[in-house]
């Protein structure tokens, strides 16, 4: 149950951050609950920064 703000984050590692990201975002999609939102620009400026 929840009523709101930062329930809980997810994290991955990966032999890149660009592996990492994606296993994390596939994480994500196997939770489901009301109103449920997240973020989908983390570790987008950092992939661009270190042109990977």
């Amino acid at each position: 149950m929840t009523a709101g703000g930062r329930v809980f984050g997810v994290t991955a590692t990966g032999d890149s951050l660009p592996e990492a990201l994606e296993k994390a975002y596939a994480a994500i999609k196997l939770i489901h609950f009301e109103g449920m939102h997240y973020r989908t620009d983390i570790g987008q400026q950092s992939i661009k920064t270190l042109n990977v």
